[in-house]
């Protein structure tokens, strides 16, 4: 298997557990069968706030992408090494209307993927952002500039994102957003149970 082959299992067992995880594994759900929890693949929960209500964000479909990524790595001897939150090789600004990069000038800051995959020689080869809930097009605007300016030939750009309900505004919404970006894109629908976006 290459390292996307590697990568495109890790997302799709991610997004399979999130959802299962979803389901079952709320703080302020009853849990009735502990087998149930077992077999969903991960340990993690959605937690609640003080309301009562389930947070929702993207940090659990980044935890168990890890684990997932973790599994992938130990159970086909994929010999690669993954760094989080990874300073850019670019410097960008965010604020105040369009964001801009600097390839070569001391103007701006240095940005962060969340997660980076590295080979055994701890080359980059593949960028990945996650995102939930349909944020903000400021949002989308910044990390899909950071994955579009430092992806190339040998370095993958990947955008994940879930959402806890969608409809068809919802798709038109983050397609209208990823007009800048041609790396992967996939977005998961817990309502749906499938993805809305999967480019």
């Amino acid at each position: 298997m290459n390292n996307k082959e590697h990568i495109e299992n890790v997302i799709k067992r991610s997004y399979d557990i999130l959802q299962t995880v979803y389901e079952q594994q709320k703080e302020n759900g009853n849990v009735t069968d502990k087998n149930n929890i077992q077999d969903s693949g991960s340990r993690i929960l959605f937690p609640k706030y003080r309301t009562g209500k389930t947070r929702f964000s993207e940090q659990e479909l980044r935890f168990i992408f890890v684990e997932q990524l973790n599994i992938e790595i130990k159970e086909h001897n994929w010999d690669v090494f993954y760094s989080v939150e990874t300073p850019t090789s670019f410097r960008y600004i965010f604020k105040g209307g369009t964001p801009k990069v600097f390839k070569d000038e001391e103007d701006g800051k240095s940005a962060q993927f969340d997660l980076v995959i590295h080979d055994n020689k701890f080359n980059r080869i593949a960028l990945i952002e996650f995102k939930a809930n349909n944020a903000s097009v400021a949002h989308h605007e910044k990390d899909f500039l950071k994955l579009k300016e430092e992806g190339s030939d040998t370095v993958m750009t990947y955008f994940l994102e879930v959402v806890k309900s969608s409809d068809a505004a919802t798709v038109d919404s983050l397609k209208e957003k990823k007009t800048t970006y041609s790396g992967v894109f996939k977005c998961w629908s817990c309502s749906e149970k499938k993805y809305i976006i999967d480019e």
